[in-house]
């Protein structure tokens, strides 16, 4: 049951990107139609990530980023299978090992969206740059099996 939420989630958000890029595409080639479209899914990925980024005042209410994203599992868990992989006073580290909308675009023949997908992450990190840092070595979008969003302490001066 699980699983079938994901696709219909995951495939009501690259269908319409799918249908939007082939017509594109007619016109200005698919890497074309790709490059025009896909910020416009960052944007997607980004709004839907507001629901889960720890939200904290300032860098000194750190402590309470862990207790945040796990207050948020029960919204994503239907979603995403993740969990944190590594926790300290300094690091919350997850591991998620599928994503539902990267995966539907792939089905889709469009892999070429998933970096615009995993950009999302990024730009609310650039919003939150002085509350904590963000770090990801891995993410599905761009090949690899997992992703691994850091939330790190931003040093404090």
């Amino acid at each position: 049951m699980k699983n079938i939420f994901r696709k219909i989630i995951g495939f009501s958000i690259a269908i319409p990107f799918t249908l939007m890029i082939y017509i594109f595409s007619a016109f200005l080639g698919k890497e074309e139609a790709i490059q025009l479209l896909g910020p416009f899914a960052t944007r997607i990925a980004k709004l839907m990530l507001i629901f889960f980024v720890p939200k904290i005042k300032n860098a000194r209410e750190f402590d309470l980023v862990p207790s945040k994203i796990k207050e948020r599992f029960w919204l994503w868990k239907p979603l995403f299978d993740y969990y944190i992989s590594y926790e300290d006073s300094n690091i919350v580290k997850l591991y998620v090992s599928n994503c539902p909308f990267y995966e539907a675009f792939a089905k889709l023949g469009l892999r070429e969206m998933g970096p615009y997908i995993c950009q999302g992450d990024w730009e609310i990190a650039k919003e939150y740059f002085d509350k904590w840092d963000f770090e990801r070595s891995h993410q599905i979008g761009t090949g690899d099996s997992f992703c691994d969003p850091t939330y790190k302490r931003k040093k404090i001066r």
